[in-house]
């Protein structure tokens, strides 16, 4: 069984950097990553405390997301080769499910993953409020509401977001109750 999580080290930066290895897949990110994480951290010298938690909590919004997509293509018995993050979506990469209704839940696993960590921190500031600590309101800002709009956003219909594939799960339920060999009646058929 593989580590949960590996960290490369040395890291030899390229178009794709492997970073990680999380339950035996790579990850990598694109060079446009490391162009966001210098602006990030360009803003450390007034608040470096911000900068370092916005970072990783950042980085942290897509990576959820593809973690998602891993979970689930291994429960429908995908092989995983990797995830790639890029500057502002990810990539996970898997072998062809066995079926349509397989595909369609695997791009639902990373808004469900999403809302997974996001809606219990949307309801803690929603009942709560926000703390008096600028850090982590950013942690909760960022994990929680900007991750659902994420989310969202990536449920639209159009390629490459994964609502394009998502969505088809509708049609593919109901062709899932109808049962193998029945046909709709529709009216004026016997």
């Amino acid at each position: 069984m593989p580590k949960t999580l590996e960290i490369y080290t040395p890291v030899r930066v390229e178009r794709l950097t492997r970073v990680m290895r999380i339950k035996g897949v790579d990850v990598s990110i694109h060079w446009s990553v490391l162009v966001i994480a210098a602006l990030i951290l360009s803003s450390a010298v007034r608040k470096p405390v911000m900068a370092l938690v916005g970072l990783p909590t950042y980085l942290s919004v897509l990576l959820i997301h593809e973690c998602g997509h891993l979970i689930l293509a291994r429960q429908r018995h995908c092989e995983v080769f990797g995830i790639e993050l890029y500057s502002m979506y990810g990539i996970t990469r898997f072998e062809t499910p066995a079926s349509g209704f397989d595909h369609c839940v695997i791009a639902w696993g990373g808004v469900l993953a999403q809302a997974l960590v996001a809606l219990p921190l949307v309801t803690w500031v929603a009942v709560v409020g926000y703390t008096p600590f600028e850090p982590v309101n950013l942690l909760l800002a960022l994990l929680g509401f900007f991750s659902l709009g994420v989310a969202a956003f990536n449920l639209l219909s159009f390629a490459p977001l994964d609502g394009i594939t998502a969505w088809g799960l509708i049609p593919e339920l109901i062709k899932r109750a109808r049962g193998p060999g029945r046909r709709p009646r529709w009216r004026g058929r016997p």
